[in-house]
């Protein structure tokens, strides 16, 4: 009996596990943490035969014949550089469900957007009658799902840096690379180690598969230069390229117009340009261009993302938790033309901010630098704005950004930072800004 080791007891860690254990392996899931919900969940496993430690990464992980990762778990602690010792396969959670894929995968990567550009590309396959997935990073684990594929299912993918590791026989039909922007320098000892990090999402595709580049960037696609599939590209600058670009203000999809640019529901430039490799990504299936038109006419955006929940005495509340990275931060800036009133800071990731003090200034009306990160945005950008204050208290920034508001205002959480400091996620970081918001506001849940 194959004995698979799991570390990582998050979603995709329980689901893998569940999984694993279908295929008749013998499970073990170790996790470094131990608190109640994961005590809950081990609790679970455990009733249908799951070992499970908590606490620690024992050397019972050692004791297997592979080791599967949850998203997000490093490849440097001790316990992963004494199976690399003794040559123990390390594989990701994604991969190691890819094992039992029956469809086609499309893939999507890259530093911002991709939860977007997954979501919609989504709903376009459906919306012309394929079954399909969304999974990874958004929606559900791929472990959850990929068991109901089938030769004529599409699952859709969001895949991170984190994840592209630790694949080793991965090849999407279609593998999308949105763009590529500094990010994760906490985990990453360089930027160009993690710009390689997410290159490999084309390592293994075939010369029958497909690449979807951003025309726009010269240096990604000088990077994707001596990739094996067929390239399609997408851009907001160049006509008549093989993909996806604007011209006379239409997005077209080769030669064929698909919808006027002032159509699309997705605010701001950088989501004309995911909108841009979502239509592209339909050439290889053939998509019939009503059910692009359609899904690209109807598609909001996802929430925590540049989501405009609430409009007050004439001030937009706009929830963005999902910005965290000064790029995400800079297309929030760039998305709206009221004046701002900017929530900013959390986990510091290692990032330079100093790159957005002409945008602050442009755009930024009054600041509210928060969590761990408060005191160094407040160094490199306070200065560019009318107003600046550093308040740690997460509450206590919201409460203080609304009461500063005037009619015309944004009042937008955009953080350009993760979320770890005080939050367990980006989603647990925004649903606390709306809650907080409309408290303030005295408005009813």
């Amino acid at each position: 009996m194959k004995r698979i080791s799991i570390i990582g007891l998050g979603r995709s860690g329980e689901v893998a596990a569940k999984l694993a254990q279908r295929q008749g392996y013998s499970v073990f899931v170790s996790d470094y943490a131990d608190n109640t919900e994961l005590r809950i969940i081990a609790s679970s496993l455990k009733k249908i035969g799951i070992d499970v430690e908590l606490g620690e990464n024992s050397d019972r992980i050692l004791q297997s014949d592979e080791i599967v990762l949850s998203p997000g778990v490093p490849l440097d602690i001790p316990i992963l550089e004494k199976a690399k010792m003794v040559n123990i396969p390390i594989i990701g959670e994604v991969e190691f469900a890819f094992s039992l894929e029956k469809g086609r995968i499309v893939a999507v990567t890259g530093s911002n957007g991709k939860s977007t550009t997954a979501t919609l590309i989504a709903k376009m396959f459906e919306d012309s009658g394929l079954k399909t997935f969304l999974a990874g990073n958004v929606g559900l684990p791929y472990s959850t799902i990929v068991k109901q594929t089938n030769t004529e299912t599409v699952t859709v993918l969001e895949v991170s840096s984190f994840q592209l590791e630790t694949m080793k026989n991965f090849n999407p039909y279609v593998a999308i690379l949105l763009n590529l922007t500094p990010d994760h320098l906490d985990r990453y000892p360089t930027v160009e180690d993690y710009y390689n990090a997410k290159l490999e999402i084309f390592d293994m595709q075939r010369d029958s598969d497909y690449s979807v580049i951003n025309f726009d960037l010269d240096f990604v696609k000088s990077r994707t230069e001596h990739i094996k599939s067929k390239k399609l590209y997408f851009s907001t600058k160049y006509h008549k390229i093989p993909g996806a670009f604007v011209s006379g203000g239409n997005i077209y999809r080769n030669n064929e117009k698909v919808i006027a640019v002032d159509n699309i529901r997705i605010p701001g430039p950088h989501n004309l340009s995911n909108a841009l490799a979502a239509v592209a990504t339909t050439i290889p299936f053939g998509l019939p261009v009503k059910f692009v038109t359609e899904a690209l006419a109807k598609f909001e955006g996802l929430e925590h993302r540049l989501e405009d929940f609430l409009e007050w005495n004439n001030i937009l509340f706009v929830n963005d938790s999902k910005a965290t990275n000064p790029d995400s931060l800079r297309f929030a800036l760039l998305s709206f033309s009221r004046p701002i009133i900017l929530i900013a800071g959390g986990y510091d990731k290692g990032m330079d901010f100093s790159g957005l003090r002409e945008i602050f200034a442009e755009k930024v009306k009054s600041v509210v630098f928060t969590g761990e990160t408060a005191e160094k945005l407040s160094k490199q950008l306070g200065n560019t704005v009318p107003s600046q204050i550093t308040i740690s208290d997460f509450k206590d920034a919201v409460q203080y950004a609304v009461s500063i508001a005037e009619s015309g205002d944004i009042v937008m959480l955009s953080p350009g930072c993760a979320s770890f400091d005080a939050f367990k996620n980006f989603e647990h970081r925004g649903k606390v800004f709306k809650e907080y918001i409309k408290k303030i506001l005295s408005i009813k849940q």
